[in-house]
């Protein structure tokens, strides 16, 4: 019997895409630098999708004006979810980076040149990428340790040593977009 996941997520972006959006879909824009691999991202929290709006990166090709959150419903079958929060699914994904990936990297066998995914940032994306497709992940769920995040006030990052409890994003990328059930507008800042 398959058991589903259902998640709230929220995706920033310019009010001009929104209506698209809603009628036809997230688009997404290849960058061999995406996190979690070329997907559709989201913040499983509200306030960081706002956040992201007012900061967003320029290399993903975003330009917002009007920012604009969307809300959606992801709904998709627990196996092609790879869930970095939990344990099982991390040892996972260094399981098979090990054992699978880094003797098909070395073999040269996952990009016309190695020279392509010298980087950390473009390794990872690749890697992530190669899960989906050889998987059948359609989402993968991040987590992220990072003190000194820019949306973090300056000293929070040090209240970790003196409680050893830290605050941990999570993003997710979707990769295949029929498992976004729905999208709602739900917050317009015009500037």
């Amino acid at each position: 019997m398959d058991t589903y996941i259902i998640l709230e997520a929220f995706h920033g972006t310019d009010i001009r895409n929104v209506d698209s959006i809603i009628k036809s879909g997230f688009i997404c824009k290849p960058n061999k630098q995406h996190w979690l691999g070329n997907g559709v991202y989201f913040y499983m929290d509200y306030s960081l999708a706002k956040w992201w709006t007012t900061n967003p990166t320029n290399k993903f090709g975003v330009n917002i004006i009007n920012a604009a959150i969307i809300k959606c419903k992801i709904r998709a079958k627990n196996d092609n979810i790879l869930d970095l929060r939990r344990l099982k699914d991390y040892t996972k994904f260094v399981d098979i980076y090990r054992n699978e990936f880094l003797p098909l990297l070395f073999q040269g066998e996952l990009t016309s040149t190695n020279d392509e995914i010298i980087d950390t940032k473009t390794l990872r994306c690749t890697y992530c990428d190669y899960l989906n497709i050889k998987y059948n992940y359609k989402l993968i769920i991040g987590t992220f340790y990072l003190p000194t995040q820019p949306y973090m006030p300056k000293d929070y990052g040090k209240f970790f040593e003196t409680f050893n409890i830290s605050y941990i994003e999570s993003q997710l990328c979707v990769f295949d977009s029929s498992i976004i059930s729905s999208k709602e507008l739900v917050s317009i800042d015009r500037r």
